[in-house]
């Protein structure tokens, strides 16, 4: 049995219990927290479970075994080098992909067109096909260039917008003209989300929604699968969790 230390108060114990999850980045279970603090598990106990409910901590649901949680790290993300918070980054858009189980990925806007930064694929063996990253796509078509055209310069918009649909390529363009287009933009920023259905490829369907930094959109997060997965009906899902995302990229970028 622990002799647990009687020096210690309680905001020492949760500093070293912190520091005790924080030193096994696999997660740790209470027995082992308990071993390294030399507390004892009610107190250990106690912590974790006040931690976990703060959001500073995680718990795999089956082993109970503690990590340190997103939220955290976001919350002294200003102490992170870029490399890591380059890292946490891919930790988010690989969360949308697990949980919508579709590619997830993010785009900046650059030089009139939408940048794909960062790509993640889903579980499904038919889906998005991963491709070179980082690649520009149209901003018309693309979900994520629609959102970022939605919140920028219309007078650019409407300029892309033609030089895009005068091209034909890579599929001729759904939307007649550029008052469409705009009544479109519109609708975007109404609903906070872009949809692309068959505009970029035929079958596939992408959604995106804006990533706030600096008061600007340069950044839009997204998923894309084949059209019949991206019915109508999945979209509440997918836009609530993209949303979610979209704050916690906004936090790191």
């Amino acid at each position: 049995m622990v002799n647990e230390r009687k020096d210690a108060g309680l905001v020492q114990k949760t500093v070293q219990i912190v520091r005790a999850v924080a030193s096994q980045p696999e997660g740790v279970g209470l027995s082992e927290v308990a071993r390294i603090t030399g507390f004892s598990k009610a107190t250990c106990f106690r912590i974790l479970t006040a931690l976990e409910e703060e959001g500073w901590l995680t718990a795999e649901p089956l082993s109970r075994h503690f990590s340190l949680s997103l939220d955290l790290y976001l919350l002294i993300s200003s102490q992170h080098t870029s490399e890591r918070k380059s890292a946490l980054v891919d930790d988010v858009l690989r969360g949308v992909a697990a949980d919508v189980e579709e590619a997830a990925g993010l785009d900046k806007f650059d030089q009139k067109a939408a940048l794909v930064l960062r790509e993640f694929s889903g579980p499904h063996r038919i889906g998005h096909t991963p491709r070179a990253v980082p690649r520009r796509l149209s901003a018309v078509r693309s979900s994520t260039g629609r959102v970022m055209l939605a919140h920028g310069d219309r007078a650019i918009a409407r300029a892309l917008f033609e030089e895009d649909a005068a091209s034909g390529v890579p599929l001729p363009l759904p939307i007649k003209d550029a008052a469409a287009f705009e009544a479109m933009l519109d609708d975007v920023l109404e609903r906070g989300y872009a949809v692309s259905s068959d505009e970029l490829e035929l079958g596939l369907t992408a959604i995106a929604v804006p990533v706030r930094v600096d008061d600007a959109v340069s950044y839009s997060t997204w998923v894309s699968g084949p059209t019949f997965r991206m019915e109508e009906r999945q979209r509440p899902r997918v836009v609530e969790t993209l949303k979610q995302a979209a704050d916690q990229l906004s936090a790191l970028l």
